[in-house]
């Protein structure tokens, strides 16, 4: 049974599903060390928050996982692999770097996968590409996220990205001067402020 109170607002500050998908994995540091996409159902409930599956498709999906549990692990443990290639890739992306190998040729694969099975679909007055349940099966959260992958990587939101100072976490920087340092003051912000605070009160002791 699906439970939306797994995830909460503060598991969704990337600004973009795909940095929230990026940032279901890593803690308090800039390990990856933390995994929050313990099981599928789980992973549904992600896609049901982060608009990426509707709640009817999310209980299909869970319904063919309860029938085939193997199957619906084995995609799991794909998505985590490909989350970890894109970590990787965008990572490099907002320093400047170049992309890393074999990430890069494992995500463009991906990329080239999604849009083969893909087909254009009108939102407003322009199209985007999209993929129903009956073409993806188990994979259509991956496959979703490919896709809005896609359509970053073309978007003025890319140059936006950046890097939590603290920890792994990604996000799109919409302010105006461009200066967020943090995830999210509440999580990171709050932390750093917290150490800085006691490294000056440890040193004015001594």
């Amino acid at each position: 049974m699906l439970d939306q109170t797994v995830w909460i607002e503060d598991d969704l500050i990337g600004g973009h599903p795909v940095l929230d998908f990026l940032n279901t994995a890593g803690g308090r540091t800039k390990l990856r060390d933390v995994e929050r996409l313990t099981d599928f159902p789980t992973f549904l409930e992600w896609a049901v928050v982060a608009d990426v599956l509707s709640e009817q498709e999310a209980r299909d999906l869970l319904a063919r996982e309860q029938n085939d549990a193997d199957a619906a692990q084995a995609v799991l443990a794909d998505t985590r692999r490909f989350r970890e290639a894109l970590h990787a890739l965008l990572m490099a992306e907002q320093a400047d770097l170049e992309w890393p190998e074999p990430e890069r040729t494992q995500v463009i694969d991906a990329i080239r996968q999604a849009l083969w099975n893909a087909h254009l679909e009108s939102d407003g007055d322009t199209y985007r590409w999209a993929t129903s349940a009956q073409q993806s099966n188990l994979e259509l959260p991956k496959v979703r996220i490919v896709l809005l992958l896609e359509a970053l990587l073309r978007s003025d939101d890319l140059a936006r990205m950046r890097n939590c100072e603290r920890c792994s976490w990604l996000f799109i920087d919409r302010g105006r001067g461009r200066a967020r340092r943090w995830c999210s003051m509440a999580a990171c912000g709050s932390r750093a402020k917290s150490a800085k605070y006691y490294r000056r009160k440890t040193t004015k002791s001594k």
